[in-house]
């Protein structure tokens, strides 16, 4: 027996540094796939993403709002449907302006955002998520037959003009002074540094 353990006892720090090499491999592997991420998904300058990010957002709120009303199911419900449609869509357009180490700590959104990556790729893309943009534009304007119905307008409107600057983005017509500028109004009015560089409305 003890010239069995003497044999075996060699081997625990093989097996250790096998277990450490499979961890630090593990942990190198997850770097990788997420440093790969960040460069098949496009995405814009910091005041963009984020009035994209809010603009989806605000459709979130305002299609979550329109379900609660259970009789609408019952009265109309291919509009309750729609609803249900410009949710996810709102949901999944604010997963690629989000920060990416935001979605990489919540798995189920981490995985969700990979299937949309590999099954609807243009959303990688500022043009491809424009064009989505102005397409929920569009789903909006279909619930507005007059001006009476201000809270449909609103969001076609957002999301219209998200998009716009979303494909003129993506195609390089937007300047940067243009962006700068609108970057300084928009920390004005919010007093937060938008931009990352330590200034607030400069």
């Amino acid at each position: 027996p003890r010239t069995s353990a003497a044999r075996q006892s060699p081997r625990q720090p093989i097996l250790a540094a096998m277990e450490g090499a499979t961890e630090a491999f593990s942990g190198v592997t997850a770097g990788f796939k997420a440093s790969m991420k960040d460069c098949d998904i496009e995405q814009g300058p910091s005041f963009l993403r984020f009035l994209g990010f809010i603009t989806a957002f605000a459709s979130l709120v305002c299609s979550v709002y329109k379900l609660c009303g259970i009789m609408s199911a019952i009265g109309h419900p291919v509009m309750y449907l729609l609803y249900g449609y410009i949710a996810v869509f709102a949901s999944s357009t604010m997963l690629f302006e989000a920060k990416h180490e935001w979605i990489e700590k919540i798995s189920f959104l981490s995985k969700y955002q990979d299937m949309l990556i590999k099954h609807c790729s243009f959303l990688t893309l500022m043009g491809g998520r424009g064009v989505f943009y102005i397409f929920q534009a569009t789903l909006w304007l279909t619930f507005s037959d007059s001006l009476g119905e201000i809270i449909y307008i609103a969001c076609a409107s957002a999301m219209g003009f998200i998009g716009l600057l979303h494909v003129l983005a993506h195609v390089g017509i937007m300047p940067s002074h243009i962006a700068s500028k609108a970057v300084a109004s928009f920390e004005k009015i919010s007093n937060k540094d938008l931009d990352g560089d330590g200034k607030v409305g400069a």
